[in-house]
């Protein structure tokens, strides 16, 4: 199977406009596995499950919002970066290849290996749509040791009314939305030049993003946003879209729009600056925030 660095299939990264991820649950594994780790973060137990090459089978209902919670073991401890890995396959499919690299978290310790060390957390994220969904989880052959995993799935209810559309910290460029007679600003997120947008918590941050097309793009095409909280990494974002037919970008009649794709993350207690990013080369991502 081939492994590629995002998803090429849109049932990966679909929401329902304007909900909200809530009651946040542990998935285990389809089959028992002798094989468990608990850490104490925050002076709290989590269970984490190694993932190797052998890989890890989850069977899940969607539609649900799915976190995938990565650290990586230290034996020795060292104060660089470590890199990692792990691939997520999708109902057989779909592979994505998730690559992080993070220092040691001091204050983590494990119960069954005391003497080790383990990284600050990777946190990937994928939406699956409604149905049954089988998610595979394996490392590379190469790896010296096996990434640790736990797995959250929560569900959506809807986001009401009370909602505040926030505007990035500065911005050169803005653009107007055409869609059904309304018109829609959104600004744009270019590689190299995050957007900064200043919150207070405890609030959730919805962002809507879609794609600017080309002529010489294709139907379908995939885009990545990162997510920063200063230097800590909140979540990397991979979406798959298409070019609308319902939207135009207002004096920009040679572009198209793809549909709309969206990702929330929740604001901790107190002010907080996110940088949005867009992470891939030569593509716009034209985005909206609302805060609620």
């Amino acid at each position: 199977m081939s492994l590629i660095a995002y998803c090429n299939r849109s049932l990966v990264i679909y929401f329902i406009l304007f909900s909200v991820s809530i009651e946040a649950k542990l998935i285990k594994p389809a089959k028992s596995y002798d094989e468990k780790e608990i850490l104490i973060v925050n002076d709290k137990r989590r269970l984490y499950y190694p993932v190797t090459n052998d890989g890890i089978r989850y069977s899940i209902d969607g539609p649900t919002r799915i976190e995938f919670i990565s650290r990586y073991p230290v034996i020795k401890k060292k104060q660089k970066s470590h890199s990692f890995q792990y691939n997520i396959v999708i109902d057989g499919r779909d592979t994505i290849r998730v690559k992080h690299r993070y220092k040691v978290q001091g204050s983590v310790r494990s119960i069954q290996h005391p003497r080790h060390k383990y990284t600050f957390s990777g946190n990937y994220f994928i939406n699956l749509e409604k149905g049954a969904h089988s998610i595979e989880l394996h490392t590379d052959k190469i790896q010296k040791y096996p990434v640790l995993m736990r797995v959250i799935a929560k569900e959506f209810e809807s986001m009401g009314k009370n909602k505040m559309v926030i505007q990035p910290m500065a911005h050169k460029n803005s653009v107007d939305l055409i869609t059904n007679g309304k018109s829609i600003n959104y600004f744009e997120c270019v590689p190299g030049l995050p957007l900064q947008i200043e919150v207070a918590g405890e609030k959730s941050l919805r962002i809507l993003s879609r794609l600017e097309f080309s002529d010489i793009m294709g139907q379908e095409e995939s885009y990545r946003l990162r997510v920063s909280d200063g230097k800590k990494v909140v979540g990397t974002y991979y979406f798959n879209t298409e070019r609308s037919s319902e939207s135009v970008i207002n004096d920009r009649l040679n572009k198209v729009p793809g549909k709309w794709r969206s990702c929330q993350i929740k604001v901790p207690k107190g002010k907080h600056r996110y940088n949005i990013e867009s992470l891939d080369k030569d593509k716009l991502v034209l985005t909206r925030f609302l805060l609620y």
